[in-house]
């Protein structure tokens, strides 16, 4: 679910309207105090954020969503009429993954869309991580194991170091 947070109906139902014909699957909240309650139903692969909403603004809210550990993952794209160089930098350095000034185009802001969510779906794979496996076999290079039939198989010095691991 992309939740879009946004005080000006005929802005959020477009970004929403949009999102849905685009095969998402959307929803608008008029200020931060709907969004904190909607999250819980279903967690959000992406908030779309304005700043200037009533009561709560947008860098408050991306404080909030970025300081618990059950939100400070998800992604976050400010969109926003605050043009300034100083907003946008503002909004960056407080965590969200891209921002957009009003007015924008929908074609570009579905592909700035798509490129954070394909940034955010990149496992968090570490080398420490690799197994590769073939049949019965599993090697774990970063831990220099052998597994047969999931049983350690010793190794020699030799057999150890002629892996590259770096």
């Amino acid at each position: 679910m992309i939740y879009c947070v946004e005080d000006e109906r005929n802005i959020r139902e477009l970004i929403v309207y949009t999102l849905n014909s685009s095969g998402f699957e959307a929803k608008g909240c008029v200020d931060g105090e709907a969004l904190f309650k909607e999250k819980e139903l279903k967690q959000a692969e992406m908030i779309l954020l304005d700043i200037m909403l009533p009561g709560e603004d947008g860098f408050s809210i991306l404080q909030k969503l970025k300081s618990k550990d059950e939100t400070k993952n998800i992604p976050v794209i400010m969109i926003t009429a605050k043009d300034a160089e100083y907003d946008k930098v503002r909004g960056l350095d407080l965590g969200a993954d891209d921002y957009i000034p009003k007015p924008f185009g929908m074609m570009e802001f579905l592909a700035r869309v798509r490129a954070v969510l394909r940034r955010a779906e990149r496992p968090n794979k570490t080398a420490e991580d690799e197994t590769i496996t073939y049949k019965n076999l599993t090697l774990k290079p970063q831990q220099h194991l052998v597994l047969s039939d999931g049983n350690p198989v010793e190794l020699t010095l030799k057999d150890t170091t002629c892996w590259n691991t770096s």
